[in-house]
């Protein structure tokens, strides 16, 4: 899976549909590459994306599988675009990691993001994004933080899409407090997490300091639940960036924020916390 090598929302779907429906015909790998001549290992990495796609190996399964023929000009179409690239695979300087985050994010009907250092990168200002980017790394040049900024203020574009996907973001209060950029900056973030929460698909909720340890102190995540693919969990820090999709991570990181949410405020005290560290960044 995404770790080592890219593999698209689309290669993922298409996967996804040939096993279910090799499944369904009841065959194994191994019968049905018996079947067409080739090996029971191929159909796997067929399965998993690992190979890329054939448009004549998929007709082929399809038609193995009895697949009706309009689902079979739907499955063949989506694999001759399985190639085609988004906006994010085509902008230049984007660490290929930040690329499968884009597109799956894109793909996803339900987003829950944790953070405990910055606010969610699908909430963030320009210039408050620009003073996280900077003060991390100040070796970037001109272009190469514009670039940066650009691409992931795009990524926002989900949330307005008309078919946005659920999103809930918890944020531990010290990332509210924490001052980032010029006298300014955090006032207007903190007004803009105000103002997003107005759309009924976001819900923000806070870990105030109060709660004391919480779970949420393992480290940001965000879990990425799929319509019809299989969930993904991002994990991502300063030297690793890794999307987990194993049940039993899936399982532990669902925990987490069901611990989380349990020390989190009410999303309308959430709000009025957020208020009232805003009128704070004005002294």
């Amino acid at each position: 899976m995404p770790g080592n090598r890219h593999t698209s929302v689309r290669s993922r779907q298409i996967a996804n549909e040939l096993r279910r429906y090799r499944e369904t015909a009841g065959l194994s790998c191994s019968d049905a590459g018996a079947k067409l001549g080739v090996s029971g290992s191929k159909i796997s990495r067929i399965e998993t994306g690992a190979s890329g796609f054939q448009i004549e190996d998929v007709a082929a399964l399809l038609g193995l599988y009895h697949v009706p023929a309009a689902e079979r000009r739907a499955i063949v179409e989506l694999a001759k675009k399985s190639d085609e690239k988004g906006w994010w695979e085509r902008q230049t300087g984007l660490p290929q990691n930040w690329k499968n985050l884009i597109e799956f994010e894109a793909k996803a009907k339900r987003l829950q993001n944790f953070e405990n250092m910055f606010i969610p990168g699908l909430l963030q200002t320009a210039e408050y994004l620009r003073a996280i980017v900077e003060g991390i790394d100040n070796t970037l040049s001109e272009v190469e933080l514009d670039t940066l900024v650009a691409a992931r203020m795009a990524r926002q574009i989900v949330l307005s899409r008309f078919y946005a996907p659920q999103f809930l973001a918890v944020i531990d209060e010290t990332v509210l407090r924490r001052p980032v950029g010029e006298k300014g900056v955090m006032k207007r973030q903190l007004r803009h997490l105000l103002t997003a929460t107005d759309a009924p698909h976001i819900t923000l909720r806070i870990v105030p300091i109060s709660a004391g340890a919480h779970a949420g102190l393992h480290g940001p995540f965000l879990l990425m639940d799929f319509e019809d693919e299989p969930d993904i969990v991002y994990v991502g820090n300063h030297y690793t960036e890794l999307f987990l999709e194993e049940d039993q991570d899936l399982a532990s990181y669902r925990l987490a924020l069901r611990n989380i949410l349990n020390a989190a405020l009410a999303p309308g005290a959430s709000a009025e916390l957020i208020e009232t560290i805003a009128t704070e960044h004005d002294s």
